[in-house]
């Protein structure tokens, strides 16, 4: 018998995650628990104390807005107390079974993941994304709804594609990328790439 599912994280996203868990596991004994934060990375996790790791499994929810590097940050702390955390999968989405799914990922109803297909670790993909045949998504990745995925592209670990967003064939998208353009993207974007509408032209992330 499976163990009582925690679905747990520092924001609202906690409440959508919730209802994910419950499509994704009708039978199971389901909790949700948000846990204060403070600066981003400051969890309070003493609230876990109620949720022994040797008698509950948990799933993550982080909002991209607190950025994808925060979702690491808490898996890394909720590793560290010896939980293991499962992927949610909506009914209503289309996995094919020749695509790989990572721990902790979140996929909500309408996706469609294409044969060959590689999932990271952590990643969301929002209602109705479609990811064609062989692409590679990284880990702690945003999908958001709408997004499309053409076959051979490749999304970098932390990056993030904004609503209504596209990627043709092969696109590269490099790590920790913030595309908040509901455009075509193509061709190779470099790491820590920042497009936005608070902007007239892109802005790049410089780092050290």
């Amino acid at each position: 018998m499976s163990k009582p599912l925690l679905v747990t994280g520092p924001d609202i996203s906690v409440n959508s995650a919730f209802a994910l868990a419950q499509e994704a596991f009708p039978q199971r004994r389901i909790e949700r628990l948000l846990v204060p934060v403070t600066d981003y990375y400051l969890f309070d996790l003493s609230s876990l104390d109620a949720f022994p790791p040797a008698e509950w499994e948990i799933s993550i929810a982080v909002n991209e807005f607190y950025i994808n590097d925060v979702r690491r940050a808490f898996h890394e702390a909720t590793a560290r107390r010896g939980y293991r955390s499962v992927s949610l999968i909506s009914p209503r989405a289309s996995v094919d079974p020749g695509a790989k799914i990572g721990e902790n990922v979140h996929i909500h109803a309408g996706v469609f993941v294409g044969a060959g297909s590689v999932i990271g670790h952590h990643a969301v993909l929002r209602p109705n994304v479609f990811v064609g045949e062989e692409v590679t998504v990284g880990a702690y990745v945003t999908l958001e709804a709408n997004v499309s995925i053409r076959e051979l592209a490749n999304v970098g670990d932390f990056a993030t594609v904004c609503a209504n967003a596209s990627l043709l064939r092969s696109t590269t998208v490099g790590a920790h990328c913030y595309l908040n353009l509901a455009r075509q993207y193509m061709g190779q974007i470099p790491d820590c790439t920042f497009y936005s509408p608070m902007f007239e032209n892109p802005v790049r992330v410089l780092t050290s």
